[in-house]
């Protein structure tokens, strides 16, 4: 799915991956950053493809939909995930200590 103001084909980045996510394509086409591109995959569900200079800065953009996700490819996007919800456990562990 894609806009007037967004392009059908990713953009030229050093990191490109994708994602399903559980939330319709025109949500996650409204909110995608410039350069993505958003599948209709059924009437709940989507896959995403963008890009970022880093894995975990596509991990963040993702995390921003605040949805499940699954199919994560490649494997370095599925390990930079798991990295930041590490570092976010550390925060909330921290965080929530009085």
């Amino acid at each position: 799915m894609s806009s007037h103001d967004r392009g059908d084909t990713p953009a030229a980045w050093p990191c490109i991956g994708t994602a399903r996510l559980n939330l319709p394509a025109g949500v996650v086409a409204r909110w995608a950053p410039g350069g993505s591109v958003v599948e209709h995959l059924d009437t709940e569900h989507c896959r995403i493809t963008l890009g970022a200079w880093s894995w975990a800065g596509i991990a963040g953009i993702l995390a921003t939909f605040d949805t499940e996700l699954a199919d994560l490819h490649p494997p370095e996007l599925a390990h930079a995930c798991h990295r930041l919800a590490d570092r976010l456990a550390v925060v909330a562990d921290t965080e929530g200590r009085p």
